[in-house]
């Protein structure tokens, strides 16, 4: 028998700068019976002739877009290329991903050993710092808001078994084509839970989610809300697509719970608004609400087309309303903070600096003793210059030659005993002796 076909769609508009990762990597990959498919959002830059120039494999195709239809639009149209030509599995990727050499053949068996599976979450990495999670599926709250599970927390062991999971991320979300014929295709939301809500049909058509942490793929994550009018517009999306998200796809039987919850939810963001003096909040409030009363109609008849169930009711997070958050680090440090009135940088497993040399006085703090002890190695050129433990803290002064000081911890403290959003590996002050 065959192996499964497996279309793999790159979704893009003006990402030139992208594209050579992409498929440089997914050209390498171990799986054969795949095609892959550039879908141009009807691009201003040469991302087209870059790619047809570039990759002469007869697997690679292009889907030229007439016009820019957004991530669910032009997924959409790739969708269904790639289902008029039979394909078994379609794997969604950002034009800003890099896969792994067995992501897709990982994939591919985790699908075939779970036929109800309809959709399997890949562990998503940063690009830039492989060590930290940007996804193994999606979390949803109970009014809609959702996140990434693992956002921002270092990878290990703990993240490696497979679980069923509420949705995929739409960066990197690998589909049954048998489940998209019932469940349909990406919503149009024009960005933002588009993913969440087919996931959410998927299970009410009768199928599961899955995340599947062998397969690995980098992503270029980023966590900024942006500023001025892109801020506020993705603010209303958000908030509008999260009522949305509830209309279409949460049963009956739990409105009367998630309403209330909902109406504290809008309370408490717009008094978050008023408080922290962005009134433009409030507008986006009310023009979620608006729009909201305007699509019931299109949200009575999805759920008539679809149909709802309580099959994924038990994933839904009541503890809380919103994102939590996440800290990402730069260079492996994350923001100042005040310890016990002196200020800190917390770091991760690894953190780096430059050095101009000379002696320099290190400060390693332990935030939470009762969990053990902080320690941290520094290296100057490949070789330990010093080692700090701490049950509380303790300090050292070096001298350091000019280059790169690395800090390496030997025990990480984990978030979800801290209650950080984060892990840990230890809080250090570096300053000129």
């Amino acid at each position: 028998m065959p192996d499964p076909l497996v279309y793999a769609l790159i979704i893009n508009w003006n990402g030139r700068e992208h594209l050579a990762d992409c498929f440089d990597s997914l050209l390498a990959g171990t799986y054969r019976n795949c095609r892959f498919v550039l879908v141009d959002n009807h691009s201003g830059d040469d991302s087209i002739t870059f790619v047809r120039e570039r990759y002469r494999d007869p697997r690679v195709e292009i889907l030229a877009l007439p016009e820019n239809l957004g991530w669910s639009g032009g997924n959409n149209r790739g969708i269904e290329r790639a289902l008029d030509a039979g394909a078994d599995y379609i794997f969604l990727l950002n034009n800003d991903t890099a896969a792994a050499s067995d992501a897709i053949e990982k994939l591919v068996l985790a699908a075939e050993a779970n036929p109800a599976c309809g959709a399997l979450a890949p562990k998503m990495l940063l690009f830039d710092a492989p060590h930290l999670l940007n996804s193994l599926g999606i979390e949803c709250s109970i009014i809609g808001s959702s996140w990434d599970i693992g956002v921002g927390r270092l990878d290990g062991p703990r993240w490696n078994t497979p679980r069923k999971v509420l949705g995929v991320c739409g960066g990197a979300m690998f589909l049954r084509s048998a489940a998209l014929r019932i469940a349909g295709l990406l919503p149009d939301f024009q960005i933002y839970l588009d993913d969440l809500d087919l996931c959410l049909r998927i299970w009410n058509a009768g199928f599961e989610v899955w995340n599947c942490p062998e397969a690995v793929i980098r992503h270029k994550f980023s966590a900024t809300m942006g500023a001025g009018k892109r801020r506020r517009q993705k603010y209303y999306l958000n908030t509008r697509n999260r009522m949305r998200l509830v209309m279409r796809n949460f049963p009956a039987s739990q409105l009367r719970r998630v309403l209330p919850r909902m109406l504290l939810g809008e309370l408490k963001s717009v008094g978050r608004g008023l408080l922290d003096g962005e009134y433009w909040k409030l507008w986006g409030h009310a023009k979620a609400w608006g729009a909201s009363l305007a699509y019931l109609p299109e949200a009575w008849r999805a759920r008539k087309r679809y149909g709802t169930s309580a099959r994924f009711w038990d994933q839904i997070r009541h503890n809380v309303l919103f994102f939590p958050g996440v800290d990402l680090p730069e260079n492996g440090w994350y923001a100042e903070r005040s310890v016990n009135g002196e200020q800190v940088r917390p770091i991760s497993r690894t953190a780096t600096m430059p050095c101009e040399g000379g002696q320099l006085r290190i400060t390693l703090v332990n935030c939470y003793p009762a969990l053990g002890g902080a320690e941290v190695e520094v290296f100057a050129g490949g070789h330990v210059i010093a080692r700090l433990a701490a049950s509380e803290r303790t300090e050292q002064t070096l001298t350091c030659p000019e280059g790169v000081l690395e800090f390496r911890a030997h025990h990480v403290f984990d978030a979800d005993e801290t209650g950080e959003l984060c892990d840990f590996g230890g809080w250090l002050r570096v300053e000129r002796a």
